[in-house]
């Protein structure tokens, strides 16, 4: 056993709808300790949560599971705790494990699951091989209220809900223990304060009255039945007059027409099924064409991509031409640069020359211009011509 073994292990049962949410809020408000592992609420179903166990659900579901049961539909042998030897061996072990692991802190574990009604005499020898203290307290509600409750979330027939109710109400009786404690939801939803008074006097409980107004919704009461002499409208059945219960939920929602009503039921949602079936074909066609386009997209989008990578390739290849066309282009230009330097450097030579030539023609003209020279000069010149 681990060290956070509590004073009481608080089992909470009922019939689904029964009111046991209800009961666990109020409980916890109270000081009692769920643990950390609960289901998430739901909205519309359960909106304050379910204040089960996700790891005790899902033990009892598979033990339900072992011969071919359910919570909607558990079976006649889940009602008499017939239970194959191997399956209740597989339960007792995980059972013992979820205790070892334990519920938290405090002198008060509790623990809710409608399944219990089916369930719980194997819970219970489980605590006592492990030396727990238990105690069992049991949420009841008006069967037709149930009912209701159920059709609203589950589409079940009215007649259905009553009979499964009863079925939950007998399973629970042959397993109750002598000193089992009961909460009528009326009770609870009216004066939550009175009630847990009630169980404090049993149960390690700190009753907090601003934390239990603020936990207990009336609100979330969708279903309420006035006060009639009917069982059908009663909250708390004893035994004995479950057989006057069974034939009040049969003179009042009769066999045959609750069969008609599940048939009538399994139709309408045989043709929702249909009609969603066909438009579900008609989506998954109308994806079939979406995936032709996007296909047909995709390779023209290849293909312009292949486009675009022989173009950036052609360009590239433009690029280096041009690279190689202004290289020799650059080289043209240099040596045109070098030339005209050449052309200008001889053009000043011969500008030079010219000059020096003027020059030297006019010292010839001078000389020839001197009355003794010029005239020796020019006979010089006259025999070298005649050589």
């Amino acid at each position: 056993m681990t060290p956070a073994t509590p004073d009481v292990m608080l089992f909470i049962a009922g019939m689904h709808r029964s009111g046991t949410s209800a009961l666990c809020a109020a409980l916890r408000a109270c000081g009692a300790n769920f643990g950390e592992q609960l289901l998430a609420p739901m909205a519309g179903v359960n909106d304050d949560g379910f204040w089960e166990d996700a790891g005790v659900v899902d033990a009892n579901d598979t033990l339900l599971a072992s011969v071919g049961g359910n919570w909607y539909a558990p079976g006649t042998a889940a009602c008499a705790g017939a239970w194959p030897v191997e399956a209740q061996r597989e339960f007792q072990r995980r059972a013992v494990e979820i205790l070892r692991r334990g519920f938290g802190a405090g002198p008060l574990w509790a623990v809710k699951d409608p399944r219990f009604c089916l369930t719980l005499p194997l819970w219970l020898q489980a605590c006592e091989a492990l030396g727990i203290a238990t105690r069992l307290c049991i949420a009841s509600r008006s069967p037709l209220e149930v009912a209701q409750s159920l059709r609203r979330r589950d589409a079940f027939p009215l007649g259905y809900g009553l009979r499964l109710d009863l079925v939950y109400r007998r399973a629970l009786l042959a397993g109750l223990p002598a000193d089992a404690l009961q909460v009528a939801y009326p009770d609870l939803v009216s004066d939550p304060v009175a009630v847990m008074r009630g169980l404090a006097g049993s149960l390690p409980l700190s009753v907090d009255e601003a934390a239990l107004a603020a936990s207990v919704r009336r609100d979330l009461r969708h279903h309420q039945q006035d006060t009639t002499d009917s069982l059908l409208a009663t909250p708390v059945i004893p035994g004995d007059r479950f057989p006057a219960l069974e034939t009040a939920i049969e003179e009042e929602y009769p066999a045959a027409d609750m069969v008609d009503e599940l048939v009538a039921g399994f139709v309408a949602r045989g043709a929702e099924l249909t009609a969603l079936g066909e438009g579900h074909s008609t989506a998954l066609a109308t994806i079939a064409t979406k995936d032709a386009s996007i296909e047909s997209l995709a390779a023209e989008h290849r293909q312009a991509l292949e486009t675009i990578a022989e173009r950036d390739t052609q360009i590239g290849q433009l690029d280096q031409h041009l690279q190689e066309t202004g290289d020799h282009l650059g080289h043209a230009l240099a040596t045109i640069t070098e030339r005209d330097e050449q052309i200008a450097e001889l053009d000043r030579r011969l500008a030079e020359i010219g000059a020096l030539h003027s020059h030297a023609l006019e010292v010839l003209d001078e000389i020839h211009n001197l009355p003794v020279l010029g005239k020796a000069v020019k006979v010089a010149r006259r025999l070298r011509a005649q050589r």
